[in-house]
């Protein structure tokens, strides 16, 4: 992953993103990628490796991969099997885990792989106080926020999210 000539390794991560693909048009845009949109759309001063030639910016994959411990944790108590089971191809032991556990044990996964990959320990180097308040507002369009729900209870859903994306390690 970090060996640009790994020709291997560049089909096995485009294989994925085929496969990522096929996946959101089958089940829809996730909280992450949702979340991503305001954050790569902010004005930054943080650079990814690969990137040093173009103004500072966050890449679309990066903003949606440090949201993702922060959605897993969330989202658990609605399926903690299949977030177990995805923990389990990740590598992470889960024999004998609760339920209530597989949010945090999926998150500890992604992020070990997050730290192996060189990726940033979520986002308060892009986000001033200011821009993290009101990151939210930007990730889901109003509309859709009122049909799926009170949207005071999602603007706080989306806070907390935003918020424990902040920092991983």
């Amino acid at each position: 992953m970090r060996d640009a000539g790994d020709i291997e390794a560049r089909h096995q991560l485009m294989f994925a993103s085929t496969l990522a693909g096929l996946a959101f048009g089958s089940a829809g845009v996730h909280i992450p990628h949702a979340m991503s949109y305001s954050i790569a759309t902010l004005r930054h001063e943080f650079t990814a490796a690969g990137y040093e030639e173009r103004d500072p910016m966050v890449p679309h994959g990066i903003a949606v991969v440090i949201n993702a411990p922060a959605a897993f944790r969330f989202t658990a108590s609605a399926n903690p099997g299949r977030h177990l089971e995805a923990a389990a191809a990740l590598g992470a032991d889960v024999a004998g885990a609760a339920p209530e556990d597989a949010g945090e044990i999926l998150a500890q996964a992604f992020i070990a792989l997050m730290r192996e990959t060189g990726l940033p320990s979520g986002s308060p180097r892009w986000l001033c106080r200011r821009r993290r308040a009101g990151a939210g507002r930007g990730s889901v369009r109003p509309a859709t926020a009122s049909r799926h729900g009170a949207p005071q209870r999602f603007q706080q859903d989306l806070e907390r999210l935003y918020r424990d994306a902040l920092r991983y390690w």
